[in-house]
């Protein structure tokens, strides 16, 4: 590879660099304030967990994102160390050249695409998720004569792999609080139900 191509691509590495370990330093300050502070919340514990949902998404977001960050400026910097060593630009599977253009596209790239291609077939195993066999099988038509798949099946099959079915009563149909709503009689008036006196 010529010296002309080698400069523009430590280029690219350098900036990248700079650019990952800004983004680095921006999350860590994001992630540096706690989870109480975020939501202005004195206390976490009188909280239903969905009211802190999204800042736990948000969270847990900031990090894979600065996992991923950490993960590219590692490969930069064996890229940096590559081009200081001369051996830059081979795949450190088969020793063949990497083409130029993969280089461009993925400066900090190691393997050549055939090799990549290989590793991922090897660590993937499966090209697309386990979940869309049984999503598949949900969405099959039913058969003529046969009744479809519906709402109580489903039920059926989470509470075979769930908790015992028989369940406790909840407190409030304990202390009578909860009443049979099907029975109450209402009137809709102006597109608004009001129960009836």
């Amino acid at each position: 590879m010529c010296a002309e191509k080698l400069g523009e691509i430590r280029g690219r590495l350098l900036r990248l660099k700079e650019e990952l370990t800004h983004r680095i330093d921006q999350i860590d300050r994001t992630l540096d304030v706690g989870v109480k502070d975020a939501i202005a919340e004195l206390s976490s514990y009188d909280n239903h967990p969905a009211d802190v949902g999204s800042e736990t998404f948000e969270r847990s977001k900031d990090f894979a994102l600065r996992e991923d960050a950490i993960l590219k400026l590692r490969a930069v910097d064996e890229a940096l160390r590559k081009i200081d060593a001369g051996t830059y630009g081979s795949c450190d599977v088969c020793q063949r050249p990497i083409p130029w253009e993969r280089l461009e596209a993925v400066p900090y790239t190691t393997l050549c695409r055939h090799c990549k291609a290989e590793l991922e077939r090897r660590e993937g195993g499966r090209e697309r998720p386990v979940e869309e066999e049984v999503i598949a099988e949900m969405a099959l038509p039913a058969a003529k004569g046969s009744i479809a798949y519906d709402a109580e099946d489903a039920w059926q099959d989470v509470l075979q792999h769930g908790p015992s079915t028989e369940t406790e009563p909840l407190e409030e149909e304990r202390r009578g609080f909860v009443e049979d709503v099907d029975h109450i009689p209402y009137v809709k008036e102006n597109g608004v139900f009001y129960r009836e006196p």
